[in-house]
């Protein structure tokens, strides 16, 4: 009978043990981690790949019936405009349509985590240390009130290296105000900023420009054409960063912190080799991932060298990429299992190296990761007060595709108007006076890169215009006075995706914003949307007025001879070189060659710039008058 009790009470503490387990893991199913972040957090459209955010493969590390991951890292925002946009409101994009179903706040339910890694737009768009802190408290706080636990992070430090043992604090002192608000409001930080730069420093800037951040060479994706791009990461970038969070969720001397690695998954070992040894310049690094994280391995052969391909742990070479979007012979991609393995990348006269490993997962993971770099110099994490003057120049750029503002034109406010002069083409935009007004765009472009963009603009105010430039993505740009009869020239570095995407000029002042006249990109081939007509560079490009492309072997202007393929109905404008129009004209020519009156127009000697509207295409060419 004794025994039969102690058989009873036996069997029901384990069922309790059982069912203890079952509810643990019914609660934790319940836990969503919201990730709040920028472009280097957000999720970044197949267009621009290799383009990713730290989050957007975030969730392949946790267990997704125990912890889901929500991404809702937005590009282009700073702690004041995330907060006013998406965090306190259900923010909308920029043609009106809800960007997520509640408030990032209405959705934090009791138990859920709040990871806020900002500040990277804040130092360029100059919120202040006060609206920083203000902005980031009120998350934390309104996150601790929802049952929430919240998780600061400072910015990931971009790969703009300064020496062996240097590199460049492009944020100034906005990790260290997140650094001070994660003490002063007694909440749990992780400094990605200080794991960074050891991690880049260990790495080289070679490495981490070309294999974690958008250093990308010509051919090497589909998609994407050459980029030199040290802050926005690749796929490579975000997911090893991703990988650093992990490691220090594990070791975490925060409780709340720590619990959450429970719901990490196993992770797997990839041995990465090069054979012979000295061949390459670089290649991906060793390291592990949760099963079905997509995983990129590259190899840069050094001078010399001829690279024959990757072979796997059993010495066969793999061929056929997961990702269609490759290009290049020497990256390899493929979708992570669930066992540990090797790679070798082969070069004439190497072999490939059998794996020995019994493909079992990680069960050891550094408490300091990445380790303190014992050989190099630890720098304190201060700050500049200013960006350096090598961050401040903008070199001579030639512009290869332009598009009048009032052609092809959306817009919710405004119109196009010719009352002031200077213009080009038939007018120019001019928004209505809110904040909220836009002009919009629908073009395609050629490939996924960082090009610049001018915009022409007219600002008869007496306080600068500022302008949200939207393209999956926010790009602020202030155009300061310069009246309404004279035409300036503001420059962005935008970033494009391959194929379709929507441009949205934006006013942010009540004013309104100026006058658009024209806007041209660095990037050679881009569209209107369905347009037809290839285009190629026009060869004289020194000035604004030369910011144009020509169409193939419709209309050459030479001297005050234009050559037409068919008859056509021009405007033809003139202007004096400080940019002031003279004189504007619309005709009706025939086809083959046709003499301009400029003599009858212009009276006064010298030279000028004329500029020819023929439909869509746009053609310019200097002119003097002489006696």
């Amino acid at each position: 009978m004794l025994n039969l009790k102690k058989s009873i009470l036996f069997k029901t503490f384990s069922a309790f043990l059982a069912l203890s387990f079952f509810a643990s893991t019914l609660a934790m199913a319940k836990v969503t981690i919201y990730l709040v972040g920028d472009s280097t957090m957000q999720d970044w459209a197949a267009g621009y790949y290799p383009k990713q955010g730290m989050g957007q493969d975030f969730g392949y590390f946790f267990d997704s019936g125990v912890v889901s991951v929500f991404n809702a890292g937005r590009g282009g925002t700073t702690s004041v405009s995330y907060y006013d946009g998406f965090w306190s409101v259900r923010g909308q994009d920029r043609n009106g349509k809800y960007v997520f179903d509640k408030a990032i706040r209405d959705m934090v339910q009791p138990g859920d985590y709040v990871m806020i890694m900002i500040g990277a737009n804040d130092n360029g768009y100059k919120t202040g240390e006060e609206n920083f802190k203000t902005k980031v408290t009120a998350m934390v706080n309104e996150t601790k009130a929802k049952g929430g636990n919240p998780i600061l992070i400072s910015p990931i430090r971009r790969s703009d290296f300064r020496g062996v043992d240097s590199v460049y604090e492009s944020y100034h002192a906005y990790p260290i105000y997140m650094r001070d608000l994660a003490g002063s409001l007694k909440v749990p930080f992780i400094d990605l900023d200080t794991l960074s730069r050891n991690y880049l420093l260990s790495l080289g800037p070679y490495y981490s420009n070309h294999y974690l951040n958008m250093f990308i060479d010509e051919k090497e994706y589909s998609t994407s054409g050459v980029q030199t791009d040290n802050q926005h990461l690749q796929q490579m970038g975000a997911n090893a960063f991703a990988r650093i969070v992990t490691e220090q969720i594990r070791v975490h001397s925060d409780a709340k912190v720590k619990e959450l690695a429970k719901g990490l998954k196993p992770m797997y070992q990839v041995d990465v080799k090069v054979s012979p040894e000295g061949a390459a310049k670089a290649t991906t690094v060793s390291s592990y991932y949760p099963e079905g994280m997509m995983v990129t391995l590259k190899t840069t052969p050094n001078e010399g060298y001829t690279f024959v391909g990757w072979y796997d742990g059993n010495g066969n070479k793999v061929s056929g990429n997961a990702m269609s979007n490759v290009l290049s012979p020497y990256i390899y991609t493929f979708k992570m299992g669930n066992k540990s393995t090797q790679y070798t990348a082969v070069y004439v006269g190497g072999t490939a190296q059998k794996y020995t490993g019994n493909g079992g997962a990680v069960t050891k993971f550094s408490a300091e990761v990445p380790r303190q770099l014992k050989d190099l110099p630890f720098q304190p994490e201060g700050y500049v007060s200013e960006p350096n003057e090598e961050e401040k120049k903008l070199g001579p750029i030639v512009f290869n595709s332009l598009f009048q503002a009032e052609d092809s034109l959306t817009m919710n406010e405004g119109s196009v108007d010719s009352d002031h002069e200077g213009f080009t083409g038939t007018g120019f935009v001019n928004l209505a006076n809110n904040n909220q007004s836009y002009m919009s765009y629908e073009l395609e472009f050629p490939e996924a890169a960082t090009t610049t963009l001018a915009i022409v603009y007219a600002n008869g105010g007496k306080t600068d215009r500022l302008i949200n430039v939207y393209l999956d993505h926010d790009y602020y740009v202030s155009c300061p006075p310069n009246g309404w009869d004279t035409w300036d020239t503001v420059y962005t570095e935008i970033m494009t995706p391959k194929g379709e995407g929507t441009l949205q000029i934006i006013s942010m002042t009540t004013d309104g914003a100026p006058n658009i006249d024209m806007f041209g990109f660095e990037m050679k081939g881009v569209k209107y949307k369905g347009q037809t007509t290839e285009v190629e560079e026009a060869k004289d490009s020194s000035d604004v007025n030369a910011i144009h492309f020509i169409s193939k072997v419709t209309s050459l202007l030479q001297g005050n001879k234009l050559s037409l393929a068919k008859a056509s109905d021009i405007q033809v404008s003139v202007f004096d070189l400080r940019g002031r129009m003279v004189a504007t004209h619309r005709l009706e020519l025939n086809a083959g060659v046709n003499e301009l009156p400029l003599d009858s127009w212009v009276k006064n000697n010298g030279v000028y710039r004329v500029v020819i509207r023929n439909g869509l295409e746009i053609i310019s060419g200097n002119w003097a008058k002489v006696k």
